[in-house]
C-alpha cells in the first residue's frame, strides 16, 4: 500500500468523477472494506500513509464519507465543517495538504469558517499556484460563511519592477476575491502580505497649491512622468466615481507601468452579503485592490470592523488618507475593534473613531509598549486634531466657518456608544478631553434654571465600560493609577434619573456599569506592594474597612450636588474621608493614609471583575493563584461577580463555577460576592 499510487496525482484539483458510477469501483474491495464496521475502516486507515488515504477516499463514496474526514484530522483540521484551517504546503504532490483532501471530498460543500494559510510561500512570486487552488476548491463548494486570507510577512522587494507579475496576479485576485462573495461570505479577513503589491505604486504627497507630488521618480523623467498622469486622467475625465478619483493620488512606480485594477463583478456586486471586515494589512486598501475593496464595502452592509495599524505604511499622510477611504465607504459602522495600535498614528486615531457617527461598540487592545507618561504625551498631541462630531443624515462632517472668529467647538466624542472596552490610558483621555471641552449645554425652555447647573454626561448612551489595566511586559500594578482612571471616567458616564444627576457608579446610581479586566503575567509585578498597603487578614481590618467605605459614602453623597461649573467633582481628587474627620460622632478613622483610602473607596463601587492569569486553566482550578486573587479581593470590596481567565489557554466560551469549597476561600467575608467563574 506504500507504492506509489498515480491517481492521487490525477485527482490532485477536483474531485474523482468516478466515485457517482458504482459500476466503477472494485467489487472486492468494497466487500472487504465498505460491509466493515466504520470504526474498523478507521483503524486500517490509521495504519496508511496521507497519499494511500487519499487513494482509497477515491474507490467509493461510502470510503470517502470515512477516508477523507481522518485525513483531514491527520493534517490537524478536526472539524472541517465548522472551523477548517488550510496551511497550504508547496510539495503538496509528495506531502498531502488539508487543501489536497478536502478538494477530494465530495460530502463537505458547505464550511463556517474557511481559512488559507500562505506562510509557506516567499517569495510572493510563487503564489499563484496556491490562489489557484483555493479559487478551484471554492468553486466546488456552495456555501462559506468566512473566509481567512492569511499571508507571510516576508515580501520582495525586487517584484515592484517585474510587470508580468503584476499583471499575471491581478486576474487571479480578481476571481477569488469574486467567489468568495458569492458564496454568501459574510465576514473576510486579510492579514500579513507586506509588499504584496505595495511597491508597484507610489502615494503622491499633497502640496500646497493643491497638486499632487510626483512619486519617488527622479527629475529628469519627471516631464514624462507628467504626460503618463496627464493621459491617465484623460481616459477617466469623465468619471465621478470616488473611488478612482482617490485612486488618482497613486501613480506607479515605473514609467513603463500601466494603471491595472481589481475589479468587483456586477453579480458580486448585487449579491454580497458582507458583514464585518478584518483588515491587518494596508495592501488591500491600496492600488490595485483599491478598487475592488472600496466599491464592495461601499455596497455591502458592514456593521463591525477590525483594524491593525501594525502595517501601515509609514507615510502619516497617506495613512491618514486610507482610514478616510475606509470611513467614508462604511458610514453605518456600529462596531470598531482596533489592534497593533502604533505611538505615531495615535493623533490620526483619535480623529477617525469620531468619523463613525453611529459607532455603538468600540473595542480597543491594550497598550504595552509604551509607558504611561510617555502615553500621555503621544495622547496629548491629538488635541489639535479632532473635529466635531456631527449625527446627519448623509454622515458628513461639518466644515468650520472661516469667516466668524476662531472659538473652540464642542466636541461629542461617539454620541451613541453603547460600549467601550479599551485600556485605562484611552479610557481616561477619552474622558478628560470630552469633560473639559464640551461645555454644558443650555437649558430647554420649559426647564428651570438649576437644571443646567447639574453634570451631563458626555456619553448619553454608554450602559457598560470595560477597562483594561494589563499588568505584563513589566508594567507594574499601581492601585492609584487604577483608581485614578476610575476617577476619571465616573463624571461623564450618564447618571440614572434616580440619583437626580449625582454620582455616575452603578452602585452608586448611574445607568452605565463599569468592568475591571486585570491580566497578569508571572511576574505579577506590583501585585503584593499594593496588598501590603492594605491590612487584611484580621477582623479589626475588616470592621476598618467596612468603616472606611461607611464614610466615604457618607461624605460623597453630601457633596454630589456641589459640582463645578465643566460637569466634574471637586471632592473626587481630594480625600473621601476628609468631611468627617471633625465629626465627633463619627467612628474611629482608620489606620489606612488619605490617598490609600481615596483610592480603595474608587475600587469598592466595582462590581464585576475579570482577570487574567498565567498558566493553564486546571492551574486555576487547582488553587495555583489563590494568594493573588486573594489580594486582589482585598482592594474591590464591593465585588460581587469575579471571573478568572487563562491567558495561555485556547479562547473559549464555556464557563465553569469554581467548586463549593474553592469558592468558600474568595467569598469568606464577602458577603457580596455571588459568583466566581473559570473561563
Amino acid at each position: 500500500m506504500k507504492e506509489s499510487c498515480p491517481s492521487v496525482h490525477s485527482h490532485a484539483s477536483e474531485a474523482p468523477a468516478d466515485l457517482d458510477d458504482p459500476a466503477d469501483s472494485s467489487p472486492g474491495l468494497n466487500q472487504l472494506l465498505v460491509h466493515l464496521p466504520e470504526e474498523l475502516i478507521l483503524f486500517l486507515l490509521s495504519y496508511l500513509e496521507k497519499r494511500d488515504c487519499l487513494a482509497c477516499a477515491c474507490v467509493s463514496r461510502a470510503l470517502n464519507r470515512i477516508a477523507i474526514p481522518h485525513l483531514l484530522n491527520r493534517c490537524g483540521v478536526k472539524k472541517p465543517t465548522s472551523y477548517c484551517k488550510l496551511i497550504l504546503d508547496p510539495s503538496y504532490k509528495t506531502n498531502i495538504d488539508p487543501l489536497l483532501a478536502l478538494q477530494h471530498s465530495i460530502f463537505i460543500k458547505e464550511i463556517k469558517d474557511l481559512s488559507f494559510y500562505f506562510t509557506r510561500f516567499t517569495p510572493y512570486g510563487k503564489l499563484s499556484p496556491p490562489l489557484l487552488r483555493c479559487l478551484r476548491l471554492l468553486r466546488t463548494l456552495t456555501h462559506v460563511e468566512e473566509v481567512t486570507l492569511f499571508f507571510s510577512s516576508k515580501g520582495d522587494s525586487k517584484l515592484f519592477k517585474d510587470e508580468k507579475h503584476i499583471k499575471e496576479m491581478v486576474p487571479i485576485y480578481e476571481d477569488l476575491l469574486n467567489e468568495i462573495v458569492l458564496k454568501s461570505s459574510k465576514k473576510i479577513r486579510v492579514f500579513g502580505s507586506d509588499g504584496l503589491f505595495g511597491n508597484f505604486y507610489d502615494f503622491r504627497k499633497e502640496l500646497p497649491s493643491g497638486k499632487s507630488a510626483g512619486g519617488h521618480i527622479r527629475s529628469p523623467t519627471r516631464l514624462l512622468a507628467g504626460f503618463k498622469d496627464y493621459m491617465d486622467r484623460r481616459q477617466h475625465k469623465k468619471t465621478d466615481d470616488p473611488v478612482i478619483l482617490d485612486d488618482f493620488r497613486y501613480s506607479r512606480s515605473t514609467l513603463t507601468g500601466s494603471r491595472i485594477f481589481l475589479q468587483c463583478s456586477p453579480e458580486a456586486l448585487k449579491q454580497t452579503q458582507l458583514t464585518h471586515l478584518n483588515i491587518g494589512t494596508a495592501d488591500f486598501l491600496r492600488p490595485p485592490f483599491s478598487q475592488w475593496f472600496f466599491p464592495m464595502l461601499q455596497a455591502s452592509n458592514i456593521q463591525s470592523l477590525s483594524f491593525a495599524f501594525s502595517h501601515l505604511p509609514e507615510d502619516t499622510e497617506e495613512v491618514e488618507f486610507i482610514l478616510q477611504r475606509l470611513a467614508t465607504v462604511i458610514p453605518s459602522l456600529n462596531r470598531l475593534y482596533l489592534f497593533d495600535i502604533k505611538p505615531e498614528v495615535l493623533s490620526i486615531l483619535i480623529k477617525w473613531i469620531n468619523m463613525f457617527a453611529h459607532l455603538q461598540t468600540l473595542q480597543i487592545e491594550p497598550f504595552i509598549d509604551v509607558s504611561d507618561e510617555i502615553f500621555a504625551e503621544l495622547l496629548e498631541t491629538s488635541t489639535s486634531n479632532l473635529t466635531p462630531s456631527t449625527d446627519t443624515n448623509n454622515n458628513t462632517q461639518s466644515t468650520p466657518d472661516t469667516t466668524k472668529p476662531s472659538a473652540p467647538a464642542p466636541f461629542s466624542f461617539a454620541p451613541h456608544l453603547r460600549r467601550i472596552d479599551a485600556p485605562h490610558q484611552f479610557l481616561t483621555y477619552f474622558a478628560s478631553f470630552s469633560s473639559s471641552s464640551s461645555p454644558p449645554s443650555p437649558p430647554p425652555e420649559n426647564d428651570s434654571a438649576q437644571v443646567s447647573n447639574k453634570p451631563k454626561g458626555q456619553f448619553p448612551s454608554l450602559d457598560m465600560v470595560h477597562l483594561d489595566y494589563y499588568c505584563i511586559k513589566s508594567v507594574k500594578f499601581d492601585l492609584h493609577v487604577l483608581a485614578n482612571a476610575l476617577r476619571r471616567i465616573r463624571p461623564v458616564l450618564l447618571p440614572s434619573p434616580a440619583s437626580g444627576g449625582g454620582t455616575s457608579s452603578k452602585s452608586s446610581g448611574s445607568s452605565a456599569s463599569i468592568v475591571v479586566h486585570l491580566k497578569f503575567d508571572a511576574e505579577f509585578l506590583g501585585l503584593v506592594a499594593a496588598g501590603r498597603r492594605v491590612p487584611v487578614g484580621s477582623s479589626a481590618s475588616m470592621k476598618n474597612a467596612d468603616q472606611l467605605g461607611d464614610a466615604c459614602a457618607a461624605s460623597h453623597s453630601t457633596t454630589a450636588l456641589d459640582s463645578t461649573p465643566d460637569g466634574t467633582n471637586p471632592t473626587l481628587g481630594s480625600d473621601p474621608t476628609a468631611a468627617t474627620a471633625e465629626d465627633p460622632t463619627a467612628p474611629d478613622a482608620p489606620s489606612f493614609e488619605g490617598d490609600i483610602s481615596s483610592d480603595i473607596f474608587e475600587l469598592s463601587k466595582i462590581e464585576k471583575l475579570r482577570l487574567g492569569l498565567p498558566g493553564k486553566r486546571d492551574d486555576i482550578l487547582q488553587g495555583k493563584f489563590d494568594d493573588k486573587i486573594l489580594i486582589l479581593l482585598s482592594l474591590f470590596k464591593g465585588l460581587r461577580n469575579v471571573r478568572l481567565a487563562s491567558t495561555e489557554s485556547a479562547a473559549t466560551k464555556v464557563k465553569e463555577e469554581l467548586s463549593p469549597l474553592h469558592s468558600r476561600v474568595f467569598k469568606e467575608g464577602r458577603p457580596g460576592l455571588r459568583k466566581v467563574e473559570v473561563v
